[in-house]
């Protein structure tokens, strides 16, 4: 997996909706290689390694905040939906461009877009709520984070 930064920049409450099939829309990438045994019996990549691709994007962003902010922001999955647009084929990469779109008292969303090349193949939206493990109750997103995220300094490059 090879990652590429660039600052992180909220988007603007009253602009246009954020187009994930745009590469544009992302600063955060993470390349990820596409394996011999993501295919399916019709020689494409099966739909159930696109969440594999999602998932190793959200780590990735949610790394790189661990560490630029010294916090571990412990959080649950809600949802995950996930559009297919295009089909992907072995070999190669998929670019996973991860960026967030809401943030909430104790929940954020996180938008993503896959491409091989210029083309995007998925589009996926993530719900995930801040969680205390202990408590096995939901908490509010920690202050430190939230001004990180208004400031758009969240992710920044090392």
């Amino acid at each position: 997996m090879r990652t590429s930064r660039s600052p992180t920049v909220l988007p603007d409450t009253n602009a246009p909706a954020i187009d994930l099939k745009d590469p544009a829309s992302f600063a955060w990438w993470t390349d990820v290689s596409i394996r011999f045994s993501d295919q399916d019996s019709n020689a494409h990549v099966n739909n159930t390694s696109f969440a594999q691709y999602c998932e190793a994007g959200r780590v990735d962003y949610l790394s790189a905040m661990r560490r630029h902010l010294g916090i571990e922001p412990r959080s649950a999955i809600v949802s995950v939906q996930i559009s297919y647009v295009n089909q992907l084929h072995y070999p190669g990469f998929v670019r996973v461009g991860t960026r967030l779109l809401r943030l909430g008292n104790s929940s954020y969303g996180l938008g993503q877009g896959l491409f091989a090349g210029d083309t995007v193949v998925a589009t996926s939206e993530a719900v995930l709520v801040f969680f205390d493990y202990a408590a096995n109750k939901s908490r509010q997103v920690p202050e430190e984070l939230r001004r990180a995220f208004e400031a758009g300094e969240a992710l920044t490059p090392a």
